[in-house]
């Protein structure tokens, strides 16, 4: 129970809470929830039915967020399509997350970022169609280089990250001692942040979403060695033992 005295504030969307939260407090935090984001469905969803149709076309399948694979899995059983693609990850907990769909990620680089997965890809991808659901917005680095190395990459969108504002925020901030933040999420992270956070740790579950806190100023002090809620919490509670 090395938590036991702390307050800890976690910005997840509201329906991935829980069980951070249950982490947290099974090592005797006091937690509070203030979901920074809202995960809602695409405006559209033909690009990714049609996507799924033309499934035994791709060579690839990529997920670079847990949140891609269960909306695009959902949307691959409500058609009764067999998903049979090698697919490449990024991160412990995509990986997971693909297991938990009966599938297995046949790809997964160390470095739990875009930048691991090309550093195991092949250099030359000349002929290769690769299917990546992901959210609306998203980091171009990975798809341009894939392209870059001669594959065609299909994006279609799974899911959209709506920003919530940071006023629930600065209203817990201004009301209650807060020892710790948890972001796990680059865009939980608002630029206002810095200029509020002073003398609370900041943890964060992976190298992205920490490199957004250092674009906003920010500097984390807690970091897991791999991205995965359980070994989030083992780091928070490690940090204040």
């Amino acid at each position: 129970m090395g938590l036991n005295g702390k307050t800890i504030v976690i910005t997840r969307a509201a329906a991935q809470a829980p069980e951070l939260r249950q982490e947290l407090e099974a090592r005797g935090a006091r937690v509070l929830e203030c979901p920074a984001i809202e995960i809602t469905p695409p405006n559209d969803w033909s690009p990714v039915d049609q996507s799924i149709r033309q499934l035994d076309g791709y060579q690839w399948l990529i997920f670079t967020s847990t949140n891609a694979v269960d909306s695009f899995m959902r949307r691959v059983k409500s058609a009764g399509v067999n998903c049979t693609l090698p697919i490449a990850v990024v991160g412990a907990a995509t990986e997971d997350r693909v297991a938990a769909w009966g599938l297995r990620a046949t790809m997964v680089p160390q470095d739990f970022r875009a930048e691991g997965l090309l550093e195991i890809f092949p250099t030359d991808l000349a002929g290769i169609r690769i299917l990546f659901p992901r959210a609306e917005e998203g980091r171009e680095f990975l798809p341009d280089e894939l392209r870059r190395r001669g594959a065609v990459v299909d994006m279609v969108t799974v899911y959209r990250t709506v920003k919530l504002g940071f006023e629930p925020l600065k209203k817990i901030l201004a009301a209650e001692q807060v020892d710790c933040i948890v972001f796990t999420s680059p865009s939980a992270i608002h630029p206002e942040l810095a200029a509020t956070l002073k003398g609370v740790s900041i943890a964060v579950i992976g190298p992205v979403t920490r490199d957004a806190a250092l674009a906003a100023r920010l500097l984390p002090t807690i970091e897991p060695r791999r991205s995965t809620v359980q070994d989030l919490a083992a780091a928070i509670e490690a940090f204040y033992s």
